[in-house]
């Protein structure tokens, strides 16, 4: 009998929710959170670059021609709680900047002519801590990815032609929401 009152005792306190031990948070911290940038290439070559850090801004806009469009979201440069690397890969003959945060992906890429660019940065794998969709879109004639948070301009671009939908890269804050 002993034994059947301390079974139910643990089974009562497993029960209550003012006997558990608290979860760690699973966020970032969103103050650490940077602006991620989106540089496009004009004209014929449909390419876009993107990065968080301003050096590279600089210099692929003033060497490489591509042209500031602005702050796609905002991500973590370091590893934060919960996030995850988005990796950055590059073929140079197309050209086309991948991002993915897919180990897998980027091997097979990288099998196949891309250059490996390193990680870009660390950005949720779900939907959690008020993140949203990173949208990918990928256009065949242009050989080009490209990324957007804007759910009305990943469905604009889709409609229109030429671009497919790869689904979402991953999850990150909103740079509306981000900016002071």
């Amino acid at each position: 009998m002993p034994l059947l009152l301390a079974l139910c005792a643990f089974h009562a306190a497993a029960h209550d929710v003012s006997a558990r031990t608290p979860t760690p948070l699973t966020c970032g911290n969103a103050s650490d959170a940077v602006p991620l940038y989106c540089l496009a290439y004009p004209g014929a070559v449909n390419d876009y670059f993107y990065s968080p850090i301003v050096g590279d801004i600089d210099l692929i806009s003033h060497s490489d021609g591509y042209n500031l469009q602005g702050v796609a979201c905002y991500v973590f440069t370091t590893q934060e709680l919960s996030t995850i690397p988005l990796f950055h890969v590059y073929d140079s003959t197309t050209p086309d900047n991948l991002y993915t945060t897919s180990t897998g992906e980027r091997d097979l890429a990288l099998e196949n002519g891309y250059l490996d660019a390193g990680t870009v940065a660390y950005i949720y794998p779900s939907q959690i801590c008020g993140s949203v969709p990173f949208y990918r879109l990928y256009n065949a004639a242009g050989t080009a990815h490209y990324y957007t948070i804007n759910g009305t301009e990943r469905n604009a671009l889709l409609a229109a032609g030429g671009w497919a939908d790869e689904g979402i890269a991953g999850y990150v804050l909103d740079w509306s929401l981000c900016s002071p």
